[in-house]
């Protein structure tokens, strides 16, 4: 089994506990921007092949933007490609899935 807190220190990410008392993965980035990571239920991730959530926050700790990541290794090759706490990482962690700050939102239409 893979030990996920392991592999997220191997790539640049610390634990961090929010004011909620929840622990999550965390990254600084430059401008005072920062990433958590969670499981789509917003707690801190532990399988690899569970889906991710990438959430970017301001200096403020304003939400920015966020992400979605369907295992760990999908987020794990985007991370390897930048190094950690870079602005190019940060732009293709948001590149990485269509983020909803970026999209136009549109009823779907139904059959």
């Amino acid at each position: 089994m893979l030990d996920l807190r392991a592999e997220f220190a191997a790539l640049g990410f610390d634990e961090d506990t929010d004011e909620d008392k929840v622990t999550l993965f965390a990254m600084d980035f430059p401008e005072g921007r920062f990433i958590t990571v969670s499981d789509d239920n917003g707690k801190m991730p532990e399988r690899a092949k569970a889906n991710l959530v990438v959430a970017c926050y301001d200096e403020e700790g304003r939400y920015l933007w966020g992400s979605e990541f369907k295992t760990f290794m999908d987020l794990q090759k985007v991370c390897a490609a930048h190094p950690a706490g870079s602005a190019e990482l940060l732009q293709a962690l948001k590149d990485a899935s269509r983020t909803l700050k970026d999209a136009e939102w549109t009823t779907p239409s139904k059959p």
